[in-house]
């Protein structure tokens, strides 16, 4: 299943309609942020993503994504950041940031992905996400110490006030070295989301 979603969406990237890089215009295809915010990437061009484990659309691009972030130019980094919009929103970042704590996010992002959209896995409290977590041999009261955390805590609320500081209008959406974001309904789809960013790597690049 999994495989049969990547190469679709790698098809939909292939053959979806480009835009021309000349044709990407500031305030349609791209927003620009009055005040920029701090990267974490000193002299690298950052990119962030900010998505929520609860999107459908997050859930659709992440193949893609994942495919595209090994083709990132040396001068550029990749950085996940969950959303938090509302306190609704908690949860994916706290178990993100949990996954991160624990070592696991290359191992179990997607698959957390898999777990919501596609085997309608309910997370109602911290003890269902542990008890997934012991699906994949992540020891329990490891995963329990990462969700009470000071670490988790601040990072939490760090990206529920970066979330603010990018004046996004959803997810999923990509904020390049502080200064520029997109998104599906800016770019033209959720494929050509990726072009726009590359076309705001070059343009940092100069």
């Amino acid at each position: 299943m999994q495989s049969l979603r990547t190469l679709f969406a790698l098809l939909l990237l292939s053959f979806s309609s480009a835009i021309f890089a000349g044709s990407y215009i500031e305030g349609k295809h791209y927003v620009t942020l009055d005040k920029p915010v701090k990267t974490a990437t000193a002299d690298k061009i950052e990119v962030r993503e900010l998505f929520w484990y609860y999107c459908g659309h997050c859930f659709n691009v992440e193949p893609i994504l994942s495919d595209w972030v090994k083709k990132l130019p040396d001068n550029t980094i990749f950085i996940r950041q969950p959303a938090v919009f509302s306190d609704r929103w908690m949860n994916g970042a706290i178990f993100y940031y949990v996954l991160e704590q624990l070592g696991e996010v290359d191992r179990l992002h997607s698959k957390l992905f898999d777990a919501i959209h596609l085997h309608k896995t309910a997370f109602i409290d911290q003890e269902d996400f542990v008890d997934w977590l012991s699906d994949y041999d992540v020891d329990k009261d490891k995963a329990n110490k990462a969700f009470k955390s000071f670490s988790v805590r601040v990072k939490v609320n760090k990206s529920k006030l970066n979330t603010v500081k990018y004046h996004t209008s959803g997810v999923p959406a990509m904020v390049v070295n502080g200064k520029y974001w997109t998104d599906a309904t800016h770019a033209g789809g959720e494929f050509e989301m990726f072009k726009v960013v590359d076309y705001l790597i070059a343009k940092e690049s100069k």
